[in-house]
């Protein structure tokens, strides 16, 4: 009994796996040639909380902000998304614009920071309003 056992090729035998996952990569890759770094930024700044905590907390304490917005509420990455992310100065400053809710209406807080070792120290932090009319609460200035 002669028995002829045939050996199928690479791509038949792999082409389950090999398909899915190089769709997989060309679409991370495509996603990261569309982005570039804006990724990066806006990861950087979520991993750093304090950073738009502590602004929000001094902003909280304002008392035209309270009348205005009402308590302002934590924020979250895609309050963050809404906004703008720039560092500058071999990132030792940045400044961000981020998305606030208030129980009373919605913003967008402005922050200018600069690095100092390992924390940072606030320049400038503003709140502005478009609705019902547009306004500018400065927050901090130095």
């Amino acid at each position: 009994m002669n028995e002829t056992i045939l050996k199928r090729n690479w791509w038949r035998r792999n082409w389950k796996w090999l398909l899915p996952t190089s769709a997989i990569l060309c679409c991370i890759t495509f996603f990261f040639l569309m982005t570039g770094n804006t990724t990066f930024r806006y990861g950087s700044v979520f991993v750093q909380p304090n950073l738009v905590n502590n602004a929000l907390k001094k902003a909280n304490e304002n008392d035209r902000v309270k009348e205005k917005l009402g308590e302002l509420l934590p924020h979250d990455f895609f309050r963050l998304l809404e906004g703008e992310v720039q560092y500058l100065n071999n990132d030792n400053s940045v400044a961000i614009t981020v998305g606030v809710i208030g129980s009373k209406g919605r913003g967008k807080l402005d922050i200018l920071a600069n690095r100092k070792d390992k924390r940072w120290e606030y320049k400038k932090i503003t709140i502005r309003i478009k609705k019902p009319k547009k306004e500018m609460i400065k927050i901090l200035e130095k």
